[in-house]
């Protein structure tokens, strides 16, 4: 943010100043001192009481009795919550997933990760008079799909022990192939079968906190994906589950 000074116009400033102190304010975890705010912000109590003053009566900012502190008021609390709930891991991933699909042609899926397999959240099908869909809410299995290899990959290893699906599909796949585990950690692709003549590529979506919430992949059927799909689409594919996880950051998701 600019920094607050005359240069920018009164205006100007008085708008970016509004703006800082809802952030800080938002930042916190309880109600915040006029002295706290004016020291990190940089400027004086005075101006930043004025500010207050004006978010107070707007019931951007509350003020619990005789505390002499501020926090996020009702009226901000909305705001937020509105613009939440219209932003979730769908609706962000789907300029991406209908980017992919006008890319390649195929059926573009994204699942997140269930303590059974993966569970699909959206399917965006091709144009191609017979289109190859999975319904919303279908599971996957860890075993043998693309996207159960992800989440076998990129799943912290305390989920892969024990007697659940995913640990013992990482069992049976890191004794039988152990180099696959290993490429797909390396290229952040991974291609499978779920049914016989339908062929995936998938590639994971981090979090912020670089755990793996979902799975963005191609479906179609071998023909029609190529011998070297995954040579020729995994990176593009890789690079366009990056930018969801980027999208997923900036909007503030961290889970599916």
């Amino acid at each position: 943010m600019p920094t607050v000074t005359k240069s920018l116009g009164d205006g100007t400033q008085s708008v970016l100043l509004t703006v800082e102190i809802l952030e800080r304010l938002a930042a916190q975890d309880g109600p915040v001192s006029i002295s706290d705010l004016a020291r990190d912000i940089g400027t004086s109590k005075s101006r930043i009481f004025r500010h207050l003053q004006t978010l107070v009566a707007c019931d951007y900012v509350a003020s619990p009795a005789t505390s002499g502190e501020y926090q996020v008021g009702k009226k901000l609390l909305a705001f937020c919550r509105s613009i939440n709930e219209r932003y979730d891991l769908v609706t962000v991933a789907q300029p991406i997933m209908t980017d992919l699909r006008n890319h390649f042609g195929h059926t573009v899926i994204l699942s997140r990760v269930d303590s059974a397999g993966l569970v699909v959240l959206k399917t965006t099908g091709s144009d191609s008079p017979i289109s190859i869909g999975i319904r919303p809410g279908t599971p996957l299995p860890f075993d043998g799909s693309a996207q159960g290899k992800i989440a076998m990959a990129f799943l912290p290893a305390a989920r892969r022990t024990g007697g659940t699906a995913l640990a013992r599909a990482y069992k049976a796949l890191a004794a039988s192939h152990p180099e696959e585990l290993a490429a797909v950690t390396r290229h952040e692709w991974a291609t499978g079968h779920i049914r016989e003549g339908l062929f995936g590529l998938a590639a994971p979506v981090f979090a912020r906190n670089g755990l793996l919430i979902a799975t963005l992949a191609l479906l179609d059927t071998r023909a029609m994906m190529g011998d070297d799909a995954g040579e020729r689409k995994g990176a593009y594919l890789r690079d366009a589950a990056r930018r969801l996880s980027h999208e997923l950051d900036i909007a503030g998701i961290q889970s599916a």
